[in-house]
């Protein structure tokens, strides 16, 4: 059966009309192309899109929006292709996904303003590196998939790791944004919406840009931010540490986190020291030895640092039940040694401190391949989070050591294996339980990890049994967290909103939904927003 006797007559039309408005090299329609967007990290399969859109500049982007809303069609804005929360995959098959990784030129960078304007398609990865020379960095300045992950899709999702525990999420360095509405309009917010003012300040009345960051695409296509810049430290130390309670690793991670002067940590369990393919990778190879090496001032001091990475690997982590990570900067060499000293000493009130290589090559190399998308064998991988007050650290270690262990026989009776990692972000703590399960490896996969290393896997056999159990405990994970008032960040169409929400405000975001997006085209689905309104 032919592609064209999948779609209807009506569809049929408005592929013709984006055709002729972008040119059949923006508008991809095979079977191939259209199954490969329909699934994300995790959820499979998804309805597949009638086209995926290939723009090349935000003016192609606003063009591609407007035509096809104007043909009735649905828009789902797609990065990086890093979520696992459903936020692009379509809810309906009359929709379009809107590529926007090749929107990605490095507009301005201004180190005298302090500030740099990127188009949404650029990579973490391309921002630094735009940024290096100046002294100047984002505050938070991206996640561990950076070399995939798009400024836009941070912004959508609120990202958070590098630079985190000290600055905050993503939302916490944005300036302004330059949004698509889903009648092809461009709005831009902060003080570059003025006329003949620079991109320097969010405010000057109402903050609109809040508006955009964590939607998800629900409200528009981001097509450039411009975020704020703060100078990078000179000095950087690592330290790690061994833990045989969570709640004691949540009780320092809390601790540390009130001297701000962590810039990024992060906790893990034994489980996840044995299945993350990251974890077991950091200090594998000649080129993890080099990069450490080279990242340090002088080629001295990187020797040892590498030859001490060399030698005490990661084997040692398996030693401890839990083990915290942590990396601090400061502006010279004696406030690193005070810094050094104060974490050391939180640290070992409670635990006791290990070889830091972990922390060293992992900020040596900080945008590597997204190799922990799969367990150590292959394994599929899926996260969920929550966040929660600070003085809540412990007691919300202590209720999900209670909750997993009630969770035991279904994660066996499943072959699921359950992981858990936490962090500090600015005031709040962090909590990630990730499942491992044993399941068909995807194209999205494939292309993500590398063909070559997912190789002997690519004959494993589907297991939506496993599948479908890792969502239901998803599910009920994502409903205790709620429960005790935890808070999500990556909402799109997977995490609870609308029930967790009183419902007076969320009747403010459906008329913001209702003013932006009447007939309800943008990213249908995501914030629990119906694709028609509520009466």
């Amino acid at each position: 059966m032919s592609i064209s006797e999948h779609i209807r007559a009506d569809d049929h039309m408005a592929l013709e009309t984006l055709k002729q408005a972008l040119g059949d090299e923006l508008v991809r329609h095979d079977i191939e192309t259209r199954t490969y967007y329909a699934n994300d990290v995790f959820w499979q399969p998804g309805i597949a899109p009638l086209a995926v859109l290939l723009p090349t500049t935000a003016a192609e982007i606003a063009l591609a929006v407007r035509t096809a809303t104007e043909c009735g069609l649905s828009v789902v804005p797609r990065g990086g292709g890093m979520s696992y929360t459903k936020g692009y995959i379509p809810d309906r098959a009359d929709s379009v996904i809107v590529d926007t990784r090749k929107v990605n030129t490095i507009i301005e960078v201004n180190p005298a303003d302090r500030y740099v304007t990127v188009e949404a398609g650029a990579t973490w990865e391309q921002v630094n590196a735009a940024l290096e020379g100046t002294g100047l960095r984002t505050g938070y300045w991206g996640p561990l998939s950076g070399l995939n992950a798009t400024v836009g899709g941070a912004l959508s999702q609120n990202s958070a790791f590098f630079g985190s525990a000290l600055n905050g999420t993503v939302a916490d360095s944005v300036l302004g944004v330059t949004v698509v509405l889903a009648n092809g309009r461009v709005v831009t917010t902060g003080s570059g919406s003025r006329k003949g003012a620079k991109p320097f300040t969010r405010y000057g009345g109402p903050d609109l840009t809040g508006i955009f960051l964590g939607d998800n695409g629900a409200f528009g296509i981001k097509v450039s931010a411009t975020l704020s810049l703060w100078p990078r430290p000179e000095e950087v130390e690592f330290l790690s540490f061994g833990f045989s309670k969570f709640s004691d690793m949540a009780l320092v991670q809390a601790k540390m986190a009130e001297t701000r002067l962590v810039s990024e940590g992060f906790g893990i369990d034994k489980t996840k020291v044995e299945h993350s393919a990251s974890v077991n990778k950091l200090s594998d190879g000649l080129q993890a030895l080099g990069n450490v090496a080279t990242s340090a001032k002088s080629l001295l001091s990187g020797v040892k640092q590498a030859v001490n990475v060399a030698t005490s690997g990661t084997a040692f982590l398996r030693d401890h039940a839990y083990t915290l990570h942590i990396v601090t900067e400061a502006r010279s060499p004696a406030e690193l040694k005070e810094n050094v000293a104060s974490l050391r000493a939180i640290g070992k009130s409670t635990g006791v401190e290990l070889p830091n290589s972990v922390p060293k090559v992992m900020r040596s190399k900080p945008f590597g391949p997204v190799r922990g998308m799969l367990g150590r064998n292959g394994e599929r991988w899926v996260p969920i989070h929550a966040v929660f007050p600070l003085s809540e650290a412990v007691k919300v270690t202590e209720a999900n050591d209670a909750f997993f262990r009630d969770e035991a026989e279904f994660l066996s009776r499943n072959g699921i294996v359950y992981s858990v990692m936490t962090m500090t972000v600015g005031n709040e703590f962090f909590i990630e339980p990730a499942f491992y399960w044993m399941d068909e490896i995807t194209p999205l996969h494939a292309k993500s990890v590398g063909e070559a290393t997912v190789a002997p896997w690519m004959d494993r056999p589907a297991n939506s049994a496993a599948r479908q159990a890792v969502a239901e405990l998803r599910r009920r994970t994502q409903e205790f967290y709620a429960s005790m008032g935890g808070v999500s960040w990556q909402v799109a169409g997977d995490y609870p909103f609308r029930e967790v929400m009183d419902p007076d405000s969320y009747a403010l975001i459906e008329a913001v939904k209702g003013a932006l997006d009447p007939e309800r085209l943008m990213n249908p689905g995501m914030l629990g927003l119906d694709t028609i309104p509520r009466r």
